[in-house]
């Protein structure tokens, strides 16, 4: 093999050499076959040894271990994001473990009533007069009970149907929203301000910047009590910010991102409808009030 190597070099490169500089040219090409057979064994083993190690890690995430870093660039990378992915789903499966504990801490009070009343009734402890009143609480409670599901079952909804991405005339779609909510801000004596560039596009499904906005206000009015609450847009490159700022009561910045991480389900919509439509979130609070900040594509 080496001496074929040797000869059609030689015959290629057109140079006349003898017998004793072919048979060095074939000896110097035997030498170094070895090398580099080790060099590319080597370099084999520690490429398999980083997508072992890669491997190994992805096997124990979401619920333990880390992607280790690589000297190899392109799986590093492909590390890091595994990482952030794992990160994600950590924080999804937290808080849809916080939710089914929301929702049956909700349940078990009514769920108690209608069985105390039940039994009550049963066991002839309320006499036949009262019991059509206490029947009319059983009504209310299982009222109740039926509300408490509808409200999880939509959240379910929200974050797992399909998403549409359409080009969104921004300006135009958030005046549409925000008109919805002329009356109740209002009624709450708050005060808004709208400033959005003219023909701004976005990349986005309608549905979900609906539901994202919708989740924004009704949180400021519910945490924060603003008398005056303002959306500002503008286009920095490829990007589209859309911001709120309210200027309500401000809350301790690790807090209120703890909250937004695990436990306001209002937040945690926002966060999974924005990054499911290409953006990103960042919120942040003061004495001065809370202002949430959101990408999208620009369109």
């Amino acid at each position: 093999m080496a001496s074929l190597i040797a000869f059609f070099t030689v015959k290629i490169v057109g140079i006349p050499i003898g017998k004793k500089m072919f048979t060095k040219i074939v000896l110097s090409i035997l030498a170094f076959v070895p090398l580099y057979l080790l060099l590319a064994y080597l370099l084999s083993r520690f490429l398999s040894r980083d997508i072992r190690r890669l491997e190994e890690s992805v096997r124990k995430l979401p619920y333990g271990g880390e992607p280790e870093d690589s000297w190899i660039e392109e799986v590093d990378s492909l590390s890091r994001v595994i990482g952030r992915q794992a990160e994600r789903i950590r924080e999804i499966i937290e808080v849809q473990r916080l939710t089914l504990y929301r929702i049956a801490h909700d349940l078990r009070t009514p769920l108690t009533n209608v069985r105390n009343v039940i039994l009550a009734i049963k066991e002839g402890v309320i006499p036949p007069p009262e019991r059509e009143m206490y029947l009319d609480k059983v009504i209310k409670e299982t009222d109740r009970i039926k509300d408490l599901l509808e409200e999880a079952l939509s959240i379910l909804r929200k974050v797992s149907r399909e998403t549409r991405i359409e080009r969104i005339e921004l300006c135009s779609h958030l005046r549409e929203i925000l008109s919805l909510w002329e009356v109740r801000l209002r009624s709450e004596r708050v005060k808004l301000i709208f400033e959005c560039e003219d023909k701004v596009y976005i990349k986005a499904s309608p549905l979900d910047l609906e539901e994202i906005i919708n989740n924004l206000l009704e949180n400021s009015l519910r945490h924060a009590h603003p008398k005056e609450i303002r959306f500002y847009t503008h286009k920095e490159g490829d990007r589209v910010l859309v911001e709120l700022s309210d200027a309500g009561r401000g809350a301790d910045t690790a807090k209120l991102k703890e909250a937004y991480r695990k436990g306001s389900l209002g937040l945690y919509i926002v966060r999974e409808l924005t990054w499911r439509n290409g953006g990103s979130v960042e919120i942040g609070s003061s004495e001065k009030g809370t202002r949430v900040a959101l990408s999208f594509p620009a369109g």
